[in-house]
This record gives structure tokens, sequence and C-alpha cells, in this order.
């Protein structure tokens, strides 16, 4: 497919009002800077990818302090040939604003193939018909996008170049890289590696903890003769054997005691279930006068909400009638110079002149005269009736809405009279409702806090039993201290036992621990068996990675003319690393090599991808002013070169 650019029209577009330009093959744009030339370029960038020429995204190409426009660029294009005109439109619409006074801006485009309109979809669907690869226009036709990449994206683009080689064919054409081969066979390259990378870092992580561990494990062994700790440990469980059996026959002398305690404690829960039971009448009681002033108080706040409702009726009904009573009054005041208005007969008064013929200047005869003032007498009495008919309707007005009032002031005043009525009986409500509280109040502060029960002859005979009682315990020999003796003993030895225990636990726990030991020193032969395995693969695998770029780095430099590709390269550690850098002159980009240099590599990378990949579109290239017109190389497409010269006005030279 093959794309010149043969004139684009710009309307509206950043600092373009409405010009045509129009291009050859090769075309040179000069003007000084500032002068419209990347305004061009940004317009064909911006047509088929929204870019401008700085690659920037969705750019603004609304002229500055132009607010109502529609930017546009048509392009006329020659593509195989046959002639096609394309454009796309750009509309901007402000909504409503909203609670904080933001109005939203939102960007539509549309688009034009022959002056049929198209949606973004179709446009691309049928520009791609005819053979356009949007995701290549850029780096075929802007010098700065393919080598403004990342390493990893330029090697993709340049592996398409070269004959299908899959990394398993490497492999096997590669020295020392048997078991990377055989794992190929499974895997891709990029598994291979990450697992590999994977294994390595467990296997480093687990070798240099292991040692840490088996120090740990060599602390918490101990060295302790078992026989002396066994022969204690026998010692001390017949000793408690002793004191237990001593604990067992002091027991009987404490059951007689216990059942002395608990007669005492039977009577007390009986005594204290007559007291809870008194308790419970005694809140019961307080409980009913409590609700009754709770009540109390309850009808009062009603009565005085009702109250406070009445009042502020009766205040808007007096307010209703003085405002009424106004009107009222000022009605009276309206009739009165209604009634004593009289009907304005000066302005009736028969014009003599009207008898004169104003054609010719002589008077009417006496019969029109007479005719014409029996018509103006009929027109005075028609108006003077129509005055007095609209006076009587003014004067009824004005009594139907005086009587209206007066009725209206007359059943509020008869509200005004139930609504006092009401307002008493209100206050005979709180007045009775205050004294019921009060009544009750006094009532319940009377009663007592507590319960007295020393008048209930069942309680006083369980009070005479208990101290009957607690006179015999008194006297009793319960044997607690000497039991708490032995059992303080008996507590003191098990604790000497379970010490004994755990220091010949410690001591049968070294075997455990030196198996422990042997099996974490097993597991770091093997952790570091597998770094090794990791580290032999990754190896291997760049071996590959550097035989496969040995092979295919010619098959790449062969499209290109000018710029060769260096895509491996070595660390200072001496490790391989894949890399994909330009080079001119035998030197990397930006290392020694001057601007006109890395333009005319550009140009040719620019090139040598388009006759790769059959798509010939117009480059366009920026700064060429730094390189002479006859080093610029020739290219087999359509150039657009743009200069920095001194012109004031833009220039095109075809």
């Amino acid at each position: 497919m093959q794309i010149k650019l043969k004139s684009i029209h710009l309307t509206d577009f950043k600092g373009v009002k409405d010009q045509t330009y129009t291009f050859g093959d090769i075309t040179r744009i000069m003007a000084a800077n500032g002068g419209g030339k990347s305004t061009i370029a940004s317009g064909w960038f911006w047509l088929f990818v929204d870019r401008d020429y700085a690659l920037h995204s969705n750019p603004n190409v609304v002229p500055l302090g132009v607010e109502e426009c529609l930017p546009r660029v048509e392009a006329t294009l020659d593509i195989d040939g046959v002639e096609v005109v394309v454009a796309k439109q750009q509309k901007i619409t402000t909504g409503k604003p909203d609670a904080r006074g933001i109005s939203k801006t939102t960007t539509s485009n549309t688009y034009e193939i022959n002056s049929v309109p198209k949606t973004e979809r179709d446009f691309k669907a049928d520009l791609e018909e005819k053979g356009f690869n949007f995701e290549l226009f850029l780096p075929l036709s802007h010098p700065n996008v393919f080598t403004g990449q990342k390493a990893v994206e330029m090697r993709k683009v340049l592996f398409k170049m070269v004959t299908d080689k899959t990394d398993f064919d490497v492999a096997l054409e590669t020295d020392g890289a048997v078991d990377v081969a055989a794992l190929l066979k499974m895997y891709k390259f990029d598994e291979i590696e990450k697992m590999n990378k994977a294994s390595k870092k467990k296997a480093e992580d687990q070798v240099k903890a292991i040692p840490n561990q088996i120090i740990g494990l060599e602390k918490a062994k101990v060295d302790i003769d078992t026989t002396e700790l066994e022969l204690q440990e026998k010692a001390i469980q017949e000793h408690i054997t002793e004191k237990e059996d001593l604990l067992a026959d002091n027991q009987s002398v404490l059951d007689e005691y216990q059942k002395a305690t608990d007669g005492i404690m039977d009577l007390k829960f009986k005594m204290s279930d007559i007291e809870r039971k008194a308790m419970d009448d005694l809140n019961t009681k307080k409980k009913a006068i409590q609700d009754k002033a709770d009540n109390a108080m309850q009808d009062f706040s009603t009565a005085m909400r009702q109250q406070s409702m009445v009042e502020m009726d009766i205040k808007r009904l007096s307010d209703n009638i003085q405002r009424d009573d106004m009107e009222r009054k000022g009605l009276g005041v309206e009739y009165k110079a209604v009634a004593e208005k009289e009907f304005d007969a000066s302005k009736w008064i028969f014009d003599d002149n009207s008898t004169i013929c104003p054609m010719c200047g002589r008077e009417y005869d006496a019969d029109k005269v007479g005719s014409m003032k029996e018509e103006f007498s009929a027109k005075k009495e028609k108006a003077t009736s129509a005055f007095e008919d609209e006076k009587k309707v003014k004067m009824q007005k004005l009594i139907d809405r005086g009587n209206a009032l007066k009725n209206k002031i007359s059943t509020a005043q008869s509200e005004i009279e139930t609504l006092n009525s009401k307002l008493e009986e209100l206050k005979q409500q709180k007045m009775a409702a205050n004294k019921t509280k009060t009544e009750a109040m006094e009532v319940l502060s009377a009663l007592p806090v507590q319960v007295d029960v020393s008048d209930n002859q069942e309680y006083e005979a369980l009070q005479l039993e208990l101290s009957n009682m607690e006179k015999s315990l008194v006297s009793m020999n319960n044997g607690a201290s000497y039991r708490s003796v032995l059992k303080n003993e008996i507590e003191e030895l098990r604790r000497q036992l379970s010490e004994v225990s755990a220091q010949i636990a410690k001591a049968s726990n070294n075997t455990d621990i030196d198996k422990q030991i042997s099996e974490l020193r097993e597991k770091q032969r093997e952790y570091e068996q597998a770094k090794a395995d990791a580290e032999k693969n990754l190896y291997q695998l760049s071996l590959v990675s550097k035989r496969k770029n040995e092979l295919l780095v010619r098959e790449i430099n062969s499209n290109f003319s000018i710029v060769k590709w260096k895509l491996f390269d070595y660390q200072k550690n001496g490790e391989y690393k894949e890399v994909c850098v330009p080079q001119i002159d035998g030197k990397d980009f930006g290392d020694s090599t001057n601007t006109g240099r890395e333009i005319i590599a550009k140009l040719d990378i620019c090139n040598s991808l388009q006759e790769f990949f059959g798509m010939s579109v117009p480059i366009i290239l920026d700064n060429a002013e730094s390189i002479n017109d006859e080093r610029i190389p020739a290219v087999d497409c359509q150039l657009i070169v743009m200069k920095v010269t001194d012109d004031a006005e833009l220039s095109i030279e075809v």
C-alpha cells in the first residue's frame, strides 16, 4: 500500500483560520520558530491517531481565545493511484452548570471519507480495508517514535523481520544447552527463565536460613544426668502419697463441721427470702404510686401542649380580625370616593367647528348640523349611562366585599370565644394533674427505703435458731488449719515433682533435636543442589539467547541501509544481557553521535520499516536544519521536511 499526501486543508485548527497546503514527493516547510510548521504536522497526525507532532494524546486543537469554533482537518490522499479525501472535525459541547456552578465540557469527533460521514470505527475500518495499518502508522511516519520505545517493544518489531525459528531450534544449535533444550520442548523461554529465577531465589533464602535454625536447635539441647533425676522423682512421689493419707484421716472431722455450716446457710437463705418478699411488696406499692404520679405528669404535659396550640389559634384569629377590620375600613373610604365621583360633562361639549366641511370650508346645511348635534347628544347620554352603570357595579362589589369581611370577623370572634372556654378547661386540667402528682409524690416520699421485718414472727424464730447454731459451731474443731498445712505441703511437693519431670523431658528431647538437625542439613544440601541446577539452567538460557541474537542480528540488519542494531551486550560483571540499541557509524545513539547523523538514522529506520511491512506513508521530519540538504538520504516514500529559518512567514517548497 502506498499513500501520498497531495494537500491538507486546516480550518480553525490551532493557529490556522483557513488554509490549504500542497505537497509533492519532497516538500520543505520553512519558517522561524513559532511560524506554524508543527501545526501542519500536528493536523496530519491528529487526523489519523489523535496526537500532535509532539506525540501528546488528545491534544487541544482549538485556537487560543476562540470558544465557538469547529476545528477541521481535510486531507487529499493518493492511495495506490486512487484519490481519497479524508476529514476529521471536532465539536466541543458545554453542558448546563451543576449545583456548584461547574459546567461539564465534552469533546466529540466526526469523520468523513469522500464527503461521506463516518463513525470513528467505520473510518478506521474503511482505511484498513485499503491497507492502512493504524498500529504501524506512527513508527513508520514519525522518526522519533520507534526509537522512543522500550527495548523490549523494539525487539518485538525487529524479530518480525527474521525467518521463524523457535527457541528450541536455536537451543539445539547451541553448545552446552542440552538441559534447556529438553525443557523448551514443554515450556516457553520466559517461563523457564521465571521458574528457575524463582527456584534460585527460594534456594538461596533457605540455604541462608538453615544454619541459623541449626544453631537455635543446638542451643536448645541440655547436658543433664537423668539417673539422679529419676531417683529424685520417685522420692517426691512417695512423700506426696504419705501426705495424702494424713489428709484423708482428717476428712471425717471436716464433714461434721461442714454439715453444721450448711444448716446455718439454709437458715440464712430462709431469712433472706422473707426479706426479699417484704421488699418486693414495698417496691410494688412504690411502683403503683410512681405510675400514678407519672400519669398525672403526662396529663399535665398534654394539657400544656394543647393550651399552647389554643393560644396560637387565638393569636392567629385575632390577627386575622385586625387585618380584616383594617381592610373593611379601607373599603368604606373607597366606597365614599366612588359614590361622590360625578360624570365629567366638560369633555362632552359640542364643537361648533365640526359643522364646517374640512374640504371646502363651507358650513354644513341646517339638517346635517341638526343630525350631528343629535348624534353627539346620543353619544353623550350613552357615555353618561355607562359611567353610572360602572359606578353602581364598583359600589356593589365594595358592599359585597365589606359584608364578606364582616361575616368573616363575626365568625372569627365566635371561634375565639369557643377557644377561650377551651383554654379555661385546659388550665383546670393542668391544676388537677399537678395536684394529683404532688399528692402521689408526698405519699411516695413517706414510704421507707428499706423494708422492716423485725415484727415478723417467722423471721424472729429463724433468727433465734440461727444464733443458737452459730454458738454451737464456735465450739467445734473443724481441723481446717491442719488440713490447710497438709494441702500446702502437697502442693509444694507437686511443684517440685513438675520441675524434676520437666528436666527429665528436656534431657529426652536431645534425641529429637539431633534428628531435626540431621534433617535440616539434608535439606540444606538439597537446596544447594537446587540452586546449582537453577543457575545452570539460567546460564544455558543466556547461551541460547546469545546464540539467537547472533543468528538474528545479521538478518535484521540486512533490512536497514544505515542503521545497525545491537541486540545483546555484556555487563561489567561479565554477565550477558539482552538490549536493543540502534547504532550509526559503529556508535550507539547518544554515544558521540551528532544530532544530524541520528536524524539520518531515524529516517533510515522509518524507510526500512515501511519497506518491510509494505506500507508507504509520508515521513514528516523536524529539525532538518541540522542536516545539509544534500546529506538527507533518499527514501522510497513521500518526505516532508520542516526547517527553521529566519523567514517571518511560513513558506512551502515542493
